[in-house]
């Protein structure tokens, strides 16, 4: 397979610099090193009904890139997802609800999400348990997350002015405090 960048970036996804600060659980931490990565999820061949396969490092160490875990100063940025195949369309849920709509179930296949034209995530993790599933039918599916891995520290001075708030849904919010 050939290397195809992606041509849609959404310039509303952050990608945060060394030194900008996020808030999780209460506290505050610092980034110190940014990581790009790409990683595809190809072992999801067999069919999966609800609560489908759980992409978390329970199931696979493999996935363990999908998540954050502040116990070990790695907080992840889920971007994008693309599908390799049309079928078998995957329902991708975040927890236990639905990713993409709170209310309806959207399956998606390479028609709505291919390689070179990403569907968008944003979600953060820094927890085993913020984790996405997937449910589908039988079939083979690869599906490829881009991700932004942050290495932070704790930062126990004055609180920053500035920082990202990430909720424990996996959602995060902008706030400048003063």
């Amino acid at each position: 397979m050939s290397f195809q960048p992606y041509d849609i970036y959404s310039p509303r996804l952050p990608k945060l610099k060394p030194g900008f600060f996020f808030e999780i659980a209460g506290k505050f931490h610092q980034i110190m090193v940014v990581r790009n990565a790409r990683q595809d999820v190809s072992d999801i061949a067999a069919a999966y009904t609800d609560p489908g396969r759980i992409l978390n490092v329970a199931i696979s160490a493999a996935y363990e890139t999908l998540h954050g875990n502040i116990e070990v100063s790695r907080v992840v940025h889920i971007q994008y997802i693309s599908v390799a195949n049309a079928a078998p369309e995957v329902l991708l849920k975040w927890g236990t609800e639905p990713l993409f709509s709170k209310w309806v179930n959207l399956y998606i296949g390479n028609s709505h999400a291919d390689l070179s034209h990403p569907l968008e995530v944003d979600r953060w993790s820094y927890d085993e348990e913020m984790r996405m599933s997937v449910i589908k039918d039988a079939g083979a599916q690869t599906l490829w997350f881009e991700t932004v891995e942050y290495e932070v520290i704790l930062w126990e001075k004055t609180p920053p002015k500035k920082y990202l708030k990430i909720l424990a849904n996996g959602q995060a919010v902008f706030v400048e405090a003063g």
